[in-house]
């Protein structure tokens, strides 16, 4: 798994948690080591991600356009 998918898996499992809390889970349940001071920045890009995920599900989907008629 990548990096913000796990990140995002383990905000799932424990919720709203400190940095250090977070990077501690990470490590121990998949190996993988994130420093504590990079956790502020996976938070703000998942709350982007899913921000920006939000907004494309709410909007209107382009109708197709006609072909061109020729005379």
């Amino acid at each position: 798994m990548k990096p913000m998918e796990l990140f995002r898996s383990a905000v799932a499992e424990i919720g709203d948690a400190s940095a250090a809390e977070l990077s501690a889970h990470l490590e121990k349940k998949h190996g993988v080591k994130i420093e504590p001071a990079f956790i502020p920045v996976f938070k703000a890009t998942l709350k982007e991600m899913e921000r920006i995920n939000k907004i494309r599900q709410d909007a209107k989907p382009i109708p197709p356009k006609e072909p061109a008629r020729v005379a």
